[in-house]
C-alpha cells in the first residue's frame, strides 16, 4: 500500500504511517512560527504580500468548507 505522506517524504515508504507520524511529529511539532513568518513578511513586496494574503483567505475558506461538511 503506498503511504498518503509518500510523495512528500520518502520516509513515509520506510515507516508505517502510525510510526511515520509519531516521527514526524517529533521532529518538527506542529507550532506556529509566527516569528518567523513576520519576518518573511517584512522581505515581501506589496504585491507578494497580496498574493500570500488572498491564498491564506482561499485556504481558509476551504478549510471552513470543509469542516462544515464533516461536521
Amino acid at each position: 500500500m503506498t503511504h498518503p505522506y509518500a510523495a512528500i517524504d520518502p520516509l513515509a515508504l520506510i515507516f508505517p504511517t502510525r510510526v511515520y507520524l509519531i516521527l514526524v511529529e517529533k521532529l518538527h511539532p506542529n507550532t506556529p512560527l509566527i516569528d518567523v513568518m513576520r519576518a518573511a513578511a517584512k522581505t515581501m513586496t506589496a504585491e507578494e504580500k497580496a498574493q500570500t494574503a488572498a491564498s491564506a483567505k482561499r485556504i481558509a475558506e476551504f478549510a471552513h468548507a470543509a469542516a462544515s461538511v464533516v461536521g
